[in-house]
């Protein structure tokens, strides 16, 4: 492709602006010499200020409000998976702890007894956070 083809696919882009700085120079320079270009340019030019001078469309009055109420729910969202990992890393630490704590201090059997306890009461809080979080999940897709 010759220079004139380039330059000429880039002349639309310059006149709305659209260019970088060393397009936009070598789109000018190649229009200070080819009249053909400089003619094509001011065109796309009259085109663009035309259409800079209509009246843009407003959005709906809805839309701030819809979109303010997604991005909250969404950083809800993200604080709500950070503190529950937190609590699951804390609760992994404090079960591991106070079961080597009951091992060490009544034996081995009391402190599986209590693992056994503190393994099914944690799955039970995961199927309820599970149930919590497909009920927010469906409150949040009829905002």
């Amino acid at each position: 492709m010759s220079d004139h083809e380039s330059v000429r696919q880039l002349l639309a882009l310059s006149a709305a602006g659209l260019l970088d700085c060393s397009q936009e120079r070598m789109v000018r320079e190649h229009a200070r010499q080819c009249a053909a270009c400089a003619a094509e340019l001011d065109e796309f030019a009259a085109l663009a200020a035309g259409l800079s001078a209509l009246p843009s469309p407003q959005p709906p009055a809805y839309l701030l409000a819809r979109t303010t109420a997604l991005l909250a729910a969404e950083a809800d969202r993200r604080q709500g998976a950070a503190f529950a990992a937190a609590s699951a890393v804390f609760a992994f630490a404090l079960v591991l702890l106070t079961g080597q704590a009951l091992r060490t201090l009544v034996g081995d059997s009391a402190a599986l007894a209590w693992l056994a306890w503190a393994a099914i009461t944690s799955v039970f809080g995961a199927a309820s956070a599970l149930v919590l979080t497909s009920r927010r999940r469906l409150e949040r897709s009829t905002v």
